[in-house]
C-alpha cells in the first residue's frame, strides 16, 4: 500500500485548487469576453444609428417659456421683465426636456447600459449630463424616444452681445438657416456589477433649423 505524508497531501491540495481556481478564473474570462463582445457589437450598431430631436416637452428661461419670446417680430431675450431682471442679477438658468429619437436602421439590435452626453452648439459647449438608463433598440428601423433633462446657467454665455445678436438672428429670420450641433456620449459597459467608462467620447454631428427649433418650442405649450 502506498502512503503519503500530511505535507504531499497538502500540496496535493493546493494543486487541486490551484487548478480549479485557473479554470474557474477561465470560465469567468471567456463569460465577461462574451459579454464585453455582445456589448461591444451593441454599442457599435448604436453609432451607425440616427438621431433627431422628437420634441421638447419644456424650455424655460429664468422661469419664462421661449415660446414666449418668439413673436411675428422676431426673437427678444429681454423682452420679458423677469428675465431682464434674471439679466440684471447675472443669472439666466434655462432648463428645460429635449426627447431624443434614436433609429436603428442596421440589421443587429443597438443598446447602451448608460452613457455621459455633452451637447455643444457650434464649438460651445451647451450642455452636459448623464442618462442612468438601460437603452435598447431594435434592428431593422426600431426607435427610442429617451427624455434628456438640461438645466443650466448661460449667463456668460448670453451676456456676450455677439452671441445675443446671433441667437435674435438665427431665430428672427423667416428664410431657414441651420446650426452645427455635436452631441457626445461615453457609453458603460456593464460586466457583473462593475461598470467601466468606454475610453473615449462618440460624436454624433447633426444640423438644427431656426424653423425646427420654434417648431418644437410652439408644440411644447
Amino acid at each position: 500500500m502506498f502512503y503519503r505524508d500530511n505535507k504531499s497531501i497538502n500540496l496535493i491540495r493546493r494543486y487541486q485548487f490551484m487548478k480549479t481556481s485557473i479554470i474557474f478564473c477561465s470560465i469567468l474570462f471567456l463569460l465577461s469576453s462574451c459579454e464585453v463582445k455582445e456589448q461591444a457589437e451593441q454599442l457599435k450598431a448604436l453609432e451607425v444609428c440616427t438621431y433627431e430631436i422628437e420634441s421638447v416637452d419644456s424650455a424655460y428661461l429664468a422661469n419664462v417659456d421661449l415660446n414666449q419670446l418668439v413673436t411675428g417680430g422676431g426673437f427678444n431675450l429681454l423682452k420679458a421683465p423677469q428675465i431682464a431682471f434674471a439679466y440684471l442679477n447675472q443669472k439666466m438658468p434655462l432648463r428645460g426636456i429635449v426627447n431624443l429619437k434614436i433609429i436603428n436602421p442596421g440589421q443587429e439590435d443597438a443598446g447602451i447600459n448608460k452613457f455621459e452626453y455633452k451637447v455643444f452648439v457650434k464649438s460651445t459647449e451647451l450642455f452636459t449630463g448623464l442618462i442612468d438608463q438601460k437603452i435598447n433598440i431594435k434592428a431593422n428601423g426600431g426607435s427610442t424616444v429617451i427624455p434628456v433633462r438640461q438645466e443650466k446657467d448661460i449667463y456668460q454665455l448670453i451676456s456676450n452681445p455677439g452671441n445675443q445678436q446671433a441667437v435674435t438672428d438665427f431665430l428672427s429670420d423667416t428664410t431657414e438657416k441651420t446650426v452645427p450641433v455635436t452631441f457626445k456620449i461615453k457609453p458603460y459597459f456593464l460586466i457583473g456589477s462593475k461598470e467601466i467608462a468606454y475610453p473615449d467620447y462618440i460624436t454624433i454631428e447633426e444640423k438644427l433649423s431656426n424653423t425646427t427649433l420654434i417648431s418644437y418650442l410652439k408644440k411644447a405649450y
